[in-house]
């Protein structure tokens, strides 16, 4: 008998779809007005009323992904003292992060190893004779995901009404400076679940792969590949659900500052990652991307224009960790305020 669908959000028709067909992944170029403009226009009203969207056809080719996935394999298999060398500085926040280095729920273990790129420069990656390779993997990756960062940010300006270049520059060091803009590349591999967690019910299991949180970033961009396991919390809504899983599209949620600076008309979503069902399922490992926009540290964002009012919706379930809505934000403050809270 074949098993049960699980039902998503996805399969339910539930997440909007942007089709960023028009953009060329890997360029600085500007794309033509009308085209950012229709992509600001589909971003605000995906994000105001469900707080992520799918994008398809960006251009960021699945071999870059799979290539940066078995990177971070070869990683993980190294030794625990190879491995040592290259654990991520609290400093820069580049590096490896073992299972249990950053926690989200302390009632379970969380399985989860981490790569964060926050440093283009070939000598922060590890030694070519431990990871060949890794960082001609990764830095056109995170040089595309940047750039289509780009473009979402001239989009979002072009929906709150200001001239395109605003949000750009208030994101300009993204992966350009040192120490002056915290936006990462983050590369995740959840492994396998021990045979010997008890997967019966879900607050007797041991394990978990990622805790419930929300991003404390603009917005994030998630490409992931077909285990499944992320979960959200609909603003509103208590239910945990399923996301689900479209072929080469890569998943975009607003992150803690931008419903922030939007008093929460973009929710910030709280999500985590589950381990799957089935025997099958959890003897599998995951991959994924997230790319994590952040503005420059000392970055002050002009006034928004009247945002456009929505229907109100119920209270949301999520309060971000931000008590700023109505004064500008040093964007370095807050984020280090969460890794002080989830790093352990």
């Amino acid at each position: 008998m074949a098993a049960t669908q699980e039902e998503t959000l996805l399969s339910r028709c539930e997440v909007p779809i942007i089709d960023l067909a028009h953009i060329v992944a890997g360029t600085d170029g500007c794309p033509m007005k009308s085209v950012v403009r229709r992509i600001g226009q589909q971003l605000f009203a995906a994000l105001s009323g469900k707080g992520l969207a799918m994008l398809v056809n960006h251009g960021i080719a699945d071999e870059k992904l799979k290539a940066v996935y078995a990177d971070l394999d070869n990683l993980c298999a190294l030794p625990e003292g190879c491995r040592a060398q290259y654990l991520c500085n609290p400093v820069s926040n580049h590096g490896y992060l073992r299972p249990g280095m950053e926690q989200f729920d302390t009632t379970k273990q969380e399985l989860r190893h981490s790569y964060n790129i926050t440093s283009l420069s070939a000598a922060a990656f590890p030694a070519q004779e431990d990871v060949p390779q890794f960082p001609q993997h990764a830095v056109p990756l995170a040089h595309d995901l940047t750039n289509l960062s780009r473009v979402l940010l001239q989009a979002l300006a072009y929906a709150f009404g200001l001239p395109p270049a605003t949000l750009l520059g208030c994101h300009a060091g993204m992966l350009r400076s040192e120490g002056g803009n915290a936006s990462s590349m983050r590369l995740l591999y959840y492994p396998p679940v021990p045979p010997e967690d008890d997967a019966r019910h879900e607050h007797h299991a041991t394990y978990t792969r990622c805790g419930a949180h929300a991003d404390c970033c603009t917005f994030t961009l998630l490409a992931q590949d077909s285990e499944g396991g992320l979960e959200v919390k609909l603003n509103g809504s208590e239910k945990w659900q399923a996301v689900g899983h479209l072929p080469g599209a890569i998943l975009v949620q607003t992150g803690e500052l931008l419903a922030s600076w939007t008093t929460n008309l973009l929710p910030a979503l709280l999500h985590r990652v589950v381990v799957p069902s089935g025997a099958y399922a959890r003897a599998r490992g995951r991959h994924c991307v997230a790319f994590f926009c952040h503005p420059d540290s000392e970055a002050t964002l002009p006034k928004f224009p009247p945002l456009p009012i929505a229907p109100t919706p119920p209270p949301p379930v999520f309060t971000p960790h931000l008590t700023l809505h109505h004064r500008l934000l040093n964007a370095a403050h807050h984020l280090q305020k969460r890794f002080r809270e989830t790093y352990a």
